[in-house]
């Protein structure tokens, strides 16, 4: 079974820059990918229909792609892809009358790590989420900030052995909204005792 906890994590000035730089680079590409959707007829594109397959092959050397890490980039692309089907879905029922279809993003948007992105120890408070290489570079050459991986602190942590997704919010005033999913195991059914 999932289960999510969301907290407040105090983010250094220069977490708070790398996280930024990796939300603002999250909304442009889901903007990039809402372009190409919403306008594949006059782009003269190699298919048919540009979904979620071929956006994440045909992105994955773009600008905006390479600084995220890879399974957060494409989480980017199947969560557009989700809006735009539940996009269809209404007009094909008509639950909406003249639904819209998913708008571009204006501002920096959260980003979603995977199970794959995240290093956690059970019982530990700390976990280690990967930066992507060119991102490093930019931020190592532009701001002098040389670290390799963010490593987040709470006692959340602390309490959740398997998990699964790690939501970042943009940081505001040093501040970071956190989410974390993560999995505990079912809970077997009582028999039934009349």
């Amino acid at each position: 079974m999932l289960l999510s906890k969301k907290t407040s994590i105090k983010v250094s000035r220069e977490y708070a820059n790398l996280i930024g730089h990796m939300c603002y680079a999250a909304y442009k590409l889901w903007n990039v990918c809402n372009y190409e959707r919403r306008n594949y007829k006059d782009l003269s594109l190699l298919v048919k229909y540009p979904d979620w397959y071929y956006q994440k092959s045909a992105h994955k050397d773009g600008l905006w792609f390479k600084q995220l890490p890879s399974q957060t980039a494409q989480e980017i692309c199947k969560q557009l892809d989700k809006a735009w089907k539940s996009f269809y879905s209404l007009k094909k029922s008509g639950g909406i009358e003249d639904p819209k279809p998913p708008r571009f993003k204006h501002d920096n948007i959260a980003i979603t790590y995977m199970q794959n992105g995240i290093v956690h120890e059970p019982g530990s408070d700390t976990i280690r989420l990967s930066i992507a290489r060119n991102l490093r570079k930019y931020m190592s050459e532009t701001y002098q900030i040389n670290d390799t991986f963010l490593y987040l602190k709470n006692r959340i942590f602390k309490d959740v052995d398997m998990i699964k997704q790690i939501k970042l919010y943009p940081p505001e005033n040093g501040v970071c909204e956190v989410i974390v999913v993560y999995e505990i195991p079912d809970e077997d059914m009582l028999s039934d005792n009349g």
